[in-house]
């Protein structure tokens, strides 16, 4: 009997690390079955890599009694998919997803939590407990994860590494997708991701004035690459293009590796994609307001990461350590390899010892 594994996906950075273990599966001989809700990229992020997400629920980004109300809405969406099925998956794999976590704890599938925020206290106390198993970066201290796990039901795997290598192992940067198909040439645009501010755990005031910032660099001579989180962000961009910033929007879909590897700089608000960027040699800048174990142990190896606290800050970054070039492919993949381990691997091996 084929063995069926369910993949949930809330982010375009789950979204992502998702579908490479999904392709990774089926190459082993399951089946996979993927979902996701409607949020910025999420959906982009999975069809790119050939597999056609379901997509149930959307990201709410009202009150938190609206958020609740989502979260049920999705809850029934995923009951009923998962009871119309004529096998139900073995496993679950996803981050800290209450939705998810409450479901396949409910229908009896065993739950492989993947996660590397445990700054994210709501999702984590409402999906953790629920956990199987448990994966992270080695570089959370072991007791950040143990307060959320009910004592005795789930296992916690640690690894030397972080969750963005998984798809930085397995995708090569394409210049043509920078140059014909957006229409800009490598090392001459900044990446900019706005901060999380309507997340449950975003609660201070951002230290980087966003707009500020991406005149500032444009009035430099650098195109800016937009990456919205939220629709609200739309007006912010209005303001810039009506300001004459050079400003380049995308939307739907991108090549994550290519646009970052290429970039003079990456800035995001977040923190993955400042990491990626970082792991492949571009200048990353977070101006996250909290503490990241991962960005810590990332910069701590050497790797341009760096967390501002100012906008002129940033701006000096930029100039100063911004890319300008890169240096063989394929002996820099060899290097990541030599330092850190496959977080792919390591998911599989959890995943099938769950299995037996």
């Amino acid at each position: 009997m084929v063995i069926t594994i369910w993949l949930d996906a809330m982010t375009s950075k789950q979204g992502t690390l998702l579908s490479i273990i999904a392709k990774e599966l089926k190459s082993l001989g399951y089946d996979v079955l993927l979902t996701c809700r409607d949020y910025e990229y999420t959906i982009g992020s999975i069809k790119r890599f050939g597999f056609e997400p379901i997509v149930i629920g959307s990201y709410c980004e009202g009150s938190g009694k609206e958020k609740v109300m989502q979260d049920i809405k999705r809850m029934e969406g995923l009951l009923d998919l998962l009871t119309s099925l004529k096998v139900m998956p073995s496993v679950l794999i996803a981050y800290p997803n209450p939705p998810a976590a409450r479901v396949a704890y409910g229908l009896g599938i065993k739950y492989v939590a993947l996660t590397d925020s445990p700054h994210a206290v709501i999702p984590s106390r409402l999906s953790l407990p629920l956990a199987d198993a448990i994966i992270s970066s080695v570089a959370i201290p072991r007791y950040e994860i143990e307060k959320y796990v009910y004592r005795g039901g789930s296992e916690i795997y640690q690894y030397e590494g972080v969750d963005e290598l998984a798809w930085i192992l397995r995708c090569r940067p394409d210049e043509k997708y920078i140059t014909s198909v957006l229409n800009l040439r490598p090392f001459t645009y900044i990446v900019f991701r706005p901060h999380e501010y309507l997340a449950t755990y975003y609660s201070r005031k951002p230290s980087v004035n966003s707009i500020k910032v991406i005149r500032e660099l444009s009035s430099l001579g650098y195109t800016i690459v937009l990456l919205p989180r939220y629709r609200t962000d739309r007006s912010m961009i209005r303001e810039l293009i009506d300001s004459g910033a050079s400003v380049k929007l995308i939307e739907g879909m991108y090549d994550g590796v290519s646009l970052v590897y290429f970039a003079r700089a990456v800035i995001t608000g977040g923190a993955t994609l400042a990491r990626e960027a970082a792991l492949l040699g571009t200048l990353g800048i977070t101006y996250f307001p909290f503490k990241l174990y991962v960005n810590d142990y990332v910069a701590s190896r050497g790797f341009p990461l760096y967390a501002v606290r100012s906008d002129d800050e940033l701006i000096k970054l930029v100039i100063s350590k911004g890319t300008s070039y890169k240096e063989d492919y394929t002996k820099y993949i060899s290097k990541l390899r030599s330092i850190f381990e496959d977080p792919l691997v390591v998911i599989l091996k959890v995943v099938q010892r769950m299995i037996l």
